[in-house]
């Protein structure tokens, strides 16, 4: 290929060795020319560059009219001469002052459709949100890398080709922000004769002015990868790339963008770096999101009781106190009994010196520290209820429980009779031995006689069997509990003696330490 002479030598060979880079030169002009292009179209008016409020207003109404009066001193309007030339004045700067009002309220901020040559309107807002879209092309280099090499050579891919992206571009300034892109580029590979697609993934930093129309300047890195159905086309490789634009907000809500890339791959097929271009034209969508910012942060920032910690910390954001955590000393927020100023949990109810809850793995009420089974939870069925163990009752407990054979007292009186006395050893002979038991002792009557009457000679049976364990075996009193139920609870027909018979008798029940 002859070479020709050029005005940049520098340029030209770039050209030569990669054509896509003729595509930045030309974008990189466009961007200096449309951002050097004077404004003259809009002429300069002082009064427009004048905002004023609408309290300002009202002022130079009032000074207006003031001048507009004429004093006690001056002459009438009847008068001639002077005095009808010093009303005429005063109308005319009234009239004069009622249109530069009119004139600075209509420069409260307009949409900037309004003003297609202003070059100061539609910029960014800090917090400004860009979401957009392009289409344009994409050049890929002779050298590429994007393919595996670990299962053939590098094939023939299409290197001029159609691409279509999207971009997401935050500024929490006009000038400066960060974002993320996507772009899927379509193409062919002659030598597998197959479709593939080509796509980036890549995050940068970009940079533009605070005019309407701008260059812009981007830079970051990312992904470059492949995808089709042949093994050799699925790869990918890491890529730095830059580039320069320009955009134009079209209003507050949309913009134009023209914008090159010159992309880097450090991993070319002969060694040396890889070098693509693309360029496209796209539209975005400009969200203001400045005002939603500052009122998220002025509502963190607020601070009701004024004392100095913000409500988002302040644990006690309408008690004004300057103690730690914006809480007064004396405040227990989790009603343990430990001041949240000392209270490790204040938030939580805790039975520990520090606050906070101590473990119960099984959740049966017995600390692990005392529990047995940190793992199986207590059965409270009246027998060692404080071990945390489910436990097996012994035999000779369960006959202790329920319907007492053989307790006998003399009619209609609360005398144990003698041969009862084997059956309530037993019973203290079993209290004896196992002292963590405690017993109900309930007596029962049939329904001869009045129901008063019978239930106070109940409640002296289960009494006088209570007395007799605590004289005969040394049982402590304090694991009794006794009642007397008298005729309410039946367990045979009162119709019959026999019936009867079992109806009168005294129960065992035992008694659980915690439910």
């Amino acid at each position: 290929m002859p070479r020709h002479k050029a005005s940049s030598p520098r340029l030209c060979l770039a050209h030569q060795r990669h054509p896509a880079l003729g595509f930045f030169a030309l974008a990189s002009g466009l961007a200096v020319a449309m951002a050097s292009t004077p404004a003259a179209a809009a002429p300069e008016d002082d009064d427009d560059m004048v905002v004023e409020d609408d309290e300002f207003d009202e002022d130079l109404d009032e000074d207006l009219d003031d001048d507009a009066a004429p004093s006690g001193d001056e002459e009438s309007p009847d008068a001639s001469g002077g005095g009808s030339a010093s009303v005429s004045l005063g109308g005319g700067a009234k009239a004069k002052g009622k249109g530069k009002r009119a004139k600075r309220k209509r420069k409260k901020r307009e949409s900037c459709h309004n003003k297609p040559f202003s070059l100061l309107d539609c910029v960014p807002d800090n917090h400004t949100l860009e979401a957009g879209m392009h289409i344009g092309g994409f050049f890929l280099s002779k050298n590429h890398g994007v393919y595996d090499p670990g299962v053939a050579p590098q094939p023939d891919i299409r290197r001029s080709n159609a691409n279509i992206g999207w971009r997401l571009f935050y500024l929490p300034i006009p000038y400066f922000g960060v974002g993320f892109e996507a772009t899927v580029m379509p193409t062919h590979s002659p030598s597998e004769d197959a479709g593939a697609t080509m796509y980036t993934a890549r995050g940068f930093v970009g940079a533009q002015g605070p005019w309407r129309i701008t260059p812009t300047f981007v830079m970051g890195g990312g992904f470059l990868g492949i995808k089709a159905d042949p093994e050799v086309l699925n790869s990918g490789e890491g890529m730095f790339y830059y580039g320069p634009g320009g955009k134009f907000y079209i209003n507050d809500w949309l913009a134009v963008r023209v914008e090159g890339r010159h992309i880097v791959s450090p991993d070319g097929n002969d060694g040396s770096r890889a070098h693509h271009g693309e360029i496209f034209a796209a539209l975005d969508l400009t969200l203001r999101i400045g005002k939603w910012v500052d009122k998220r942060n002025r509502k963190r920032n607020q601070d009701r009781d004024g004392d100095g910690y913000p409500d988002a910390d302040d644990k006690c954001p309408d008690q004004y106190s300057e103690e730690s955590l914006g809480c007064p000393d004396d405040v227990d927020s989790d009603g343990d009994g430990i001041q949240d100023s000392r209270d490790k949990c204040p938030e939580e109810y805790g039975d520990g010196a520090s606050g906070c809850p101590v473990p119960d793995a099984d959740g049966d009420g017995i600390l692990d520290s005392a529990d047995s089974c940190v793992e199986e939870a207590e059965v409270y069925n009246g027998f060692e209820d404080t071990d945390g163990c489910p436990d097996d009752i012994p035999a000779e407990v369960k006959a202790i429980s329920g319907v007492i054979e053989g307790i006998y007292f003399d009619s209609g009186a609360a005398k144990i009779k003698k041969k009862s006395r084997s059956v309530l050893n037993t019973a203290v002979s079993t209290l004896t031995k196992f002292p963590e038991i405690r017993l109900k002792i309930t007596g029962h009557t049939d329904n001869t006689g009045k129901d008063e009457t019978n239930k106070k000679l109940s409640l002296k049976r289960a009494n006088a069997v209570r007395d007799y364990m605590v004289k005969k075996g040394g049982i402590d009193a304090s694991r009794f509990e006794t009642e007397g139920a008298g005729p309410d609870n039946p367990i045979d027909d009162n119709g019959t003696k026999a019936g009867r018979a079992k109806n009168r008798r005294i129960e065992f029940e035992r008694l659980a330490d915690a439910e």
